[in-house]
């Protein structure tokens, strides 16, 4: 983790700066009575609280991984690249990165990246990625409501399905920064939805969206992909919310299935924290 970074970072318990050791494998606060935190061998720092509780385990990282392995989504990511770009973003924080696919596309060897996440499965897995192709993102494993992030430390925020924390990421954002949210769109895995329910449903959009912050854009990224192999296809399942409301019944409509084409449909949402008048 580079020491940039860290000095961007809080003590999850007494909230003092951190700051990195002579020996780099460890951080420390820079409080009254330091607490010290060790880099994971795959590089990623702990600083969730007692209070944060656990995150996505070991077989739903897996799941998305291989997934997104599959480029099926990198339209997308090339999208939020575009918008970090077109914003003269420099640093950027990726609030509930999961294993961090998205995140390690965001540095681009010129910008500032941070991905958080409180699952650490999923932070290990985005470190191990990291630290394999030199991308220069760091991760460290936390709650996005309680982020151990310095106020107003970051360009922009990135908030891709995860919950909206809104207090907490005008906090972290300096004044006239921006977040990017993104949401499934009405018509996302539409095809799937065909697939499993008799009666599909158009999705009804994010209800969590900030209501201190000024929308300045919302786009719309849709298209069509074809997922094959029946692996594949449950790993896509398995990273929905309908893989926990579908009856045992409906879920076997999948079994067996080598190809699925279906619509991805996305809702990207852009927002200011605007300066204090």
């Amino acid at each position: 983790m580079n020491l940039s970074t860290v000095s961007l970072l809080k003590c999850p318990i007494c909230s003092a700066q951190m700051q990195a050791d002579d020996t780099g494998k460890s951080v420390r606060c820079k409080g009254e009575k330091p607490h010290c935190y060790d880099l994971s061998r795959s590089g990623y720092l702990n600083l969730t609280h007692p209070k944060d509780g656990v995150g996505d385990s070991k077989a739903a990282v897996q799941a998305r991984r291989l997934f997104l392995s599959g480029g099926y989504y990198k339209p997308l990511s090339d999208r939020i690249n575009q918008i970090l770009e077109e914003q003269c973003v420099h640093s950027v924080l990726d609030a509930g990165c999961g294993e961090g696919y998205y995140t390690n596309r965001m540095q681009n060897g010129k910008r500032e990246v941070l991905g958080i996440d409180l699952s650490r499965d999923g932070i290990d897995a985005a470190a191990r990625y990291a630290k394999q192709n030199q991308t220069g993102v760091c991760f460290a494993v936390g709650s996005i409501f309680t982020l151990p992030v310095q106020a107003e430390a970051f360009d922009a925020v990135t908030n891709l399905f995860a919950p909206c924390a809104e207090q907490e990421f005008l906090r972290v954002l300096k004044p006239g920064g921006t977040l990017i949210l993104i949401g499934a769109g009405e018509r996302h895995l539409f095809g799937l939805k065909e697939t499993l329910y008799e009666d599909p449903y158009l999705n009804p959009g994010r209800a969590d969206l900030p209501a201190q912050m000024r929308q300045i854009d919302r786009q719309r990224l849709t298209y069509t992909i074809n997922v094959e192999g029946e692996e594949q296809i449950a790993a896509l399942f398995s990273m929905t919310p309908y893989y926990w409301r579908t009856s045992e019944a409906d879920k076997q409509k999948l079994h067996g299935l080598t190809s699925l084409q279906t619509q991805v449909d996305f809702d990207i949402y852009l927002f200011r924290k605007d300066p204090i008048q």
